[in-house]
């Protein structure tokens, strides 16, 4: 029996692949045959769900370790070129069909049904295995198209001045609402905080202990016996440097302690939203998958609401009322399918 895999990849943005059929080949240098195909419109150009095929390999394994060559050599083609694809680097299940399904299938000989993971999922290339992908052309535009120039209006007659720190927040947050990823738009939003939570001084008997560090270090670079390296030493005196604050994490949290409103952010309690929030910026820089019930995506516009609070404080802006309308979702007939892929 032989083994194919297949990688999922997404969009934010149609036209990422501008091919106009549904499915296009690639023949790569060692043979390989990588098969791009639309999962949720008729043709490649329309489309802001893929995936990549490929088979023909003896073992599972085998095009396991096929499939996660590819992810990682694509994942530096998509920074390279700044396509803006979002490719997962875990693999997570994302939907699927009922086992009484998958039996009504099989029991007619229509082939056999497997769930759809977002990511990397192998399965036997034979022909038989195949999933159900339910897909089209949603319109989505928001019911009331002149809600930016109401809040205008709202906002036009009010005195903005902002301070620096605000300023460079406020430039980081346009920049996170343009990424495509849902990490990327994460750790954007993150740190456009950065900017506007101060970190204290640490207590003396800390900045003591770190001035006795920065003498040792001094003699130990300047020994005649095995001195420290300039490289090591210059490298060492900086991280000191920033021992001097207290870190981010922890004004953060201070921070969480301090508010008394909101109680709450996207429904989630100050203290815990700030924690998870930390959580999950830490298993992104030590490339581990956020572990938490709560989507990336929500807690990005948690921090996206406590940041912009934040720049209403620190500028004394007056309070002003904004109403964004809810999205009107509409479809032409027959856009919508259920693929089988």
């Amino acid at each position: 029996m032989l083994y194919k895999f297949r990688l999922r990849l997404g969009a934010k943005q149609v036209g990422k692949f501008a091919f106009k059929s549904s499915f296009e080949q690639c023949a790569l240098p060692d043979g390989t045959q990588l098969t791009l195909v639309a999962r949720n419109a008729d043709s490649l150009e329309h489309a802001t769900a893929f995936h990549l095929d490929c088979g023909g390999f003896a073992t599972e394994s085998w095009a396991k370790s096929a499939g996660e060559a590819l992810r990682t050599k694509l994942r530096l083609v998509n920074a390279i070129l700044g396509v803006g694809l979002s490719i997962p680097v875990g693999d997570t299940p994302s939907g699927g069909v009922s086992t009484q399904v998958k039996q009504e299938v099989l029991a007619r000989n229509a082939g056999i049904v497997i769930d759809s993971v977002w990511g990397l999922q192998t399965f036997p290339d034979d022909g038989n295995h195949f999933e159900y992908v339910m897909g089209g052309n949603l319109n989505v535009q928001p019911s009331e198209p002149g809600y930016i120039f109401s809040a205008l209006k709202a906002i036009w007659g009010a005195s903005v001045k902002l301070d620096t720190s605000s300023e460079e927040a406020l430039q980081i947050l346009v920049l996170a609402g343009l990424e495509t990823s849902d990490k990327a738009a994460f750790l954007t939003t993150y740190l456009a905080l950065e900017q506007l939570i101060n970190r204290t001084k640490r207590s003396t008997l800390a900045r003591e202990l770190i001035e006795r560090f920065g003498k040792d270090l001094e003699r130990a670079s300047s020994r005649k016996r095995s001195p420290i390296t300039l490289a090591e030493a210059q490298s060492l005196r900086g991280a000191l440097n920033a021992l001097q604050e207290e870190s981010f994490s922890s004004a953060f949290s201070r921070l969480g302690h301090s508010l008394a409103n909101p109680t709450h952010i996207q429904g989630i309690a100050v203290k815990r939203f700030i924690s998870v929030c930390i959580s999950a910026r830490n298993n992104i820089a030590h490339q581990a998958e956020p572990k938490s019930i709560y989507p990336l995506n929500q807690l990005t516009a948690g921090l996206r609401e406590l940041a912009l609070g934040l720049i209403w404080t620190r500028n004394a802006l007056p309070t002003l009322s904004f109403s964004t309308p809810a999205s009107a979702i509409s479809a032409s007939p027959g856009s919508v399918k259920l693929r089988a892929l």
